[in-house]
């Protein structure tokens, strides 16, 4: 006879079972879908559950709200293509270059993505979300802010190994880094060209190389 689990872990503060985490991973995945479907202003918690095979009740068994459910989709998104990115630029002609490797694996996508990123669009969806929602800025500030650090603490590294002029403020210079691939994955997501990858891996190394 079949014995019932009875262990405990927690997450978040709560205890939970060990088979409900899955639970909270399929709500992660319909959210990260349905934002980037419909954006985070039109998307619904009954649309979440449905698309997870739950109930809307459910979402506040692991949520707060949308807004916190989207701020842990997010961070979810961005995780899952830094470890797309690491892998696709390792076999590239950008491993030669660590500064351009480093800032590469932060970006919402990669040389090998032939269609637009669930982490492309949930972070433009991000910056939306937090210019015109309080409640969405509330928890969406944070982690915005902890991208922009990681390409900050990148361009201190950068500066240290001699790759990054020390007379750069390096968090102007990070903030300009991001805003590249930002605004990029705007037009894109709009309709725009994409540029060669060819012609952006140039691009990347005079850019690299003026910044010394």
């Amino acid at each position: 006879m079949a014995t019932e689990d009875t262990r405990i872990v927690k997450v978040g503060g709560r205890n939970r079972r060990p088979w409900a985490l899955a639970s909270k991973d399929r709500l992660v995945e319909a959210a990260t879908k349905e934002i980037a479907a419909v954006g985070f202003e039109r998307a619904r918690l009954t649309e979440i559950a449905k698309r997870a095979d739950m109930t809307p009740g459910s979402v506040y068994t692991w949520f707060e709200n949308k807004e916190d459910l989207f701020r842990v989709a997010l961070e979810d998104a961005l995780t899952a293509q830094m470890v797309s990115n690491d892998q696709a630029h390792s076999e590239t002609e950008l491993s030669e270059h660590w500064f351009m490797m480093q800032l590469a694996a932060l970006i919402p996508r990669n040389i090998k993505d032939t269609d637009a990123t669930d982490a492309q669009k949930l972070l433009i969806e991000s910056y939306y979300a937090s210019w015109r929602d309080p409640k969405a800025r509330k928890q969406l500030l944070k982690g915005i802010n902890q991208h922009v650090e990681m390409y900050t603490n990148i361009v201190k590294f950068g500066q240290k190994n001699g790759q990054v002029g020390a007379d750069l403020d390096p968090e102007a210079l990070a903030l300009i880094l991001l805003a590249i691939p930002s605004g990029l994955s705007l037009i894109g997501l709009a309709g725009g060209p994409r540029i060669n990858d060819n012609a952006w891996k140039s691009i990347l190394s005079r850019l690299f190389n003026a910044l010394k």
